[in-house]
């Protein structure tokens, strides 16, 4: 019996990641395109982290090609983050209470000049103390 629970557990799980996956995917694609970072005919897909961060934790990775250097980075961080906060808010995202749906949790460029960005969706507990922990190490 205890077989099949943890199978239907793990089941629940992947449905939820994939719809949480699908949700992020679709609002960073628009704060992509509001940045100018895409045009609209771009699709944009995303890596779950959650074999690296843990079982539930709802966090996702998206690399893209820029040119961009790093002077620019933290003011392009904080427009990104200002304009995710914006895509949030147009389409009526909720996280849980005392968070935002959505949080920029890495932002950096590589040497190839690819943008890495990763986003955790705020839809569960196992995300939020995720979100906490990063922050604590960021203090």
């Amino acid at each position: 019996m205890k077989v099949r629970q943890l199978w239907k557990r793990k089941r629940a799980f992947k449905l939820v990641e994939t719809l949480s996956q699908e949700q992020t995917d679709k609002i960073i694609r628009l704060v992509l395109i509001k940045e100018g970072l895409i045009t609209e005919d771009q699709e944009v897909s995303s890596t779950v982290l959650s074999d690296i961060w843990g079982q539930g934790v709802l966090v996702f990775s998206y690399e893209l090609v820029v040119q961009t250097n790093d002077g620019d980075l933290s003011a392009t961080r904080r427009q990104f983050v200002k304009d995710l906060q914006t895509v949030c808010s147009a389409q009526k995202l909720q996280g849980l209470p005392g968070y935002p749906p959505l949080m920029v949790t890495d932002f950096w460029v590589d040497e190839r000049q690819s943008l890495h960005i990763d986003v955790a969706n705020i839809a569960n507990k196992a995300t939020a103390q995720y979100v906490h922990d990063i922050n604590k190490v960021e203090q």
